[in-house]
């Protein structure tokens, strides 16, 4: 998988997760709502970058590319293995709004870090883009730990 579609698959994994607590949470119209709208964004995301390429670089030899498929790749591996924890245990609220905080930390950081289309017409400012919408997530995220806190969150927290 080159660099191009490594990142989507990130975004795709993501998706996937939000998707996997909307289920778990579907007892609560709003809970699936809120996660539902994360998985869209995410995929848009996946679209974004798809686009990009077709755009501005359908030809592009990837191995030429700076660093940064390593980092994708593990944080590829990290979300996978959030979505398969959580479609073997229920979470409570408190521990996937966890769980996607760290992972909206991580994508955040990679697309800030990376910059691996730095140098690519086009792609400086959708990256920047991606992490400023990935920074407010995490806000979002925080928010959403106020709003859906449960009474024994201490306790999911500490787990």
């Amino acid at each position: 998988m080159d660099i191009f579609e490594t990142a989507v698959a990130v975004e795709l994994e993501c998706a996937a997760l939000y998707e996997v607590f909307a289920k778990r949470f579907s007892h609560d119209p709003e809970l699936v709502y809120f996660w539902r709208l994360y998985a869209e964004a995410e995929r848009y995301h996946g679209a974004t970058l798809r686009l990009h390429r077709a755009a501005f670089a359908p030809d592009l030899d990837t191995s030429t590319l700076p660093a940064g498929a390593d980092a994708l790749r593990t944080l590829l591996t990290e979300v996978r293995t959030q979505r398969e924890r959580w479609e073997r245990e229920v979470p409570t609220i408190d521990a996937a709004l966890d769980s996607a905080q760290r992972i909206e930390d991580a994508t955040a950081e990679v697309h800030g870090r990376t910059q691996f289309f730095r140098d690519l017409p086009g792609y400086e400012e959708i990256l920047e883009k991606m992490v400023e919408e990935d920074r407010a997530h995490r806000e979002v995220l925080a928010a959403a730990h106020a709003r859906f806190a449960r009474p024994d969150a201490s306790a999911s927290r500490s787990a």
